[in-house]
Order: C-alpha cells, then structure tokens, then sequence
C-alpha cells in the first residue's frame, strides 16, 4: 500500500488572481457591486428604523441642522413620514435585500466574466426599461435620463459581447469541420 499523498505539499504561494481581460465588464461588476452595497444599506436602514417615529426623528435632525422647519419640502417630508407604517418599511427591507442579493449575483458573475452574468444582466436590465420610461415620462429629470441611457448602454454593450462571443464559437465549429 502506497503511503504518499495525494495532494502537493504546500508552498506557500497562492493561486493566481483572477485577471480581467475586459475593463468594461469590470467597471459594470464594480458598479453592480456598489448598487447593491446601497440598496442593503437602504434595506437595513428601514429595518431599524421600522419601529421608530420617522417624523419625530426627521424633524430632530431639522433642528440639528438648523434648517427652516416652516420650509414647504420640509413639512411636505414630515407629513409623508408620519404616514408611513412598520410594515411599509419590513416590505421596503425585503425588497431591498432581493434586489442587493440580485445586484450582487450580476456583480460577482461580470467580475469573473460568466456568460450567463452576462445573460441576467441583460434581462433584468432590459425587463426595467419600461419603469424607467414611465418614471421618466411621468416626472422628466436628467438624472432619470442619463439613468437610462446608462442601462441601455450596459444592456447594447452586453448583447455585442455575447455576440461576439457566439460568432467566435461558430466560426471555430467551421474551422474545425473545415479540416
């Protein structure tokens, strides 16, 4: 009976790290990354806050700040606050951890450059173009349309490399027929 191990001694030195070949990709993981670093930050806040007086606590903080609590934005916020319930913020919270798992799944998939990252980002994406168009439609702003023009950008820039992608593997089937 062999004694040896099967396995190589260790060495010390660890396993190369993953190098990106597509800086765009890159910069669309880091991207989702920090939407969903947002978004769970968002989940969370409504978690903690769900018990609390929000319009108490808003106007504490117009006070710290010295702000004009007369302002009509101010009481406009004061008045939606105090019209929001416990279970408005549990559901803000669940929705606000499904959409970060989400964000973080595209985000880790795109940074190590998986197709079907690529595949997902482009259905959600694509799947949110119509609410934006409304949102847009309904109260225009620039931030909502460079928003847009953002997604539709990253949706166009993805479907290129996936065709890319499946042009390369047709024309190597073809090369290797061909021989």
């Amino acid at each position: 009976m062999n004694n040896q191990s099967s396995t190589a001694p260790y060495t010390g030195q660890s396993k190369p790290h993953h190098r990106h070949h597509n800086k765009v990709l890159l910069i669309i993981a880091i991207f989702k990354l920090l939407k969903a670093s947002a978004v769970a930050t968002a989940g969370v806040t409504a978690i903690v806050f769900r018990n609390a007086d929000l319009a108490k606590a808003f106007r504490q903080w117009v006070n710290y700040f010295r702000m004009d609590p007369n302002n009509h934005f101010i009481n406009g916020v004061i008045h939606r606050l105090a019209n929001v319930h416990a279970h408005q913020l549990e559901m803000l919270a669940v929705g606000s951890f499904m959409y970060a798992a989400m964000f973080m799944v595209e985000g880790f998939g795109l940074y190590f450059e998986k197709p079907w990252a690529e595949y997902l980002v482009i259905v959600n994406t694509f799947l949110l173009v119509p609410v934006e168009v409304f949102e847009l439609i309904k109260k225009p702003s620039w931030v909502k349309v460079l928003l847009l023009a953002g997604n539709l950008a990253i949706v166009a820039y993805l479907i290129y490399l996936r065709t890319q992608a499946i042009r390369s593997k047709v024309l190597q089937r073809k090369a290797a027929i061909d021989q």
